[in-house]
């Protein structure tokens, strides 16, 4: 006799939206780049943003695109990368109808890079 978990999937939950409050501590999602050494593209991934990555993916399928809404303060402080984050989040379908998934080609369109000299954040000098 095998042993079996009782373990309820997320499907099986019956689920048709999601409410995520503080949506910015989900910013850390995968990201494939072609791009180095420019400011703030991190190649860092946290698992949590991963799963909800997913469940909005699932959910969008579920509702048509309406199965997900986002609250925050601060949905992009620091990049471009966390506004390309976002719009994965919530408007995927868009994304692939617009050939625009894979950051490089969203950023193509959206950004330009630019090399400048700043001042460094310790104040004192600067930094290219």
């Amino acid at each position: 006799q095998s042993r079996k978990d009782d373990v309820v999937t997320f499907e099986e939950l019956g689920i048709d939206r999601l409410f995520i409050d503080e949506a910015h501590y989900f910013k850390n999602l995968f990201l494939v780049t072609k791009m180095r050494n420019v400011g703030g593209i991190a190649q860092v991934e946290a698992q949590k943003s991963s799963d909800l990555f997913m469940k909005t993916q699932y959910l969008d399928e579920l509702t048509s695109g309406r199965g997900t809404v986002f609250a925050t303060g601060t949905p992009i402080s620091n990049s471009m990368v966390e506004m390309y984050t976002m719009q994965r989040y919530l408007q995927y379908k868009a994304l692939v109808q617009n050939g625009l998934q894979h950051f490089d080609a969203w950023a193509s369109t959206f950004g330009e890079t630019v090399t400048a000299i700043e001042l460094a954040p310790e104040g004192t000098g600067y930094r290219a």
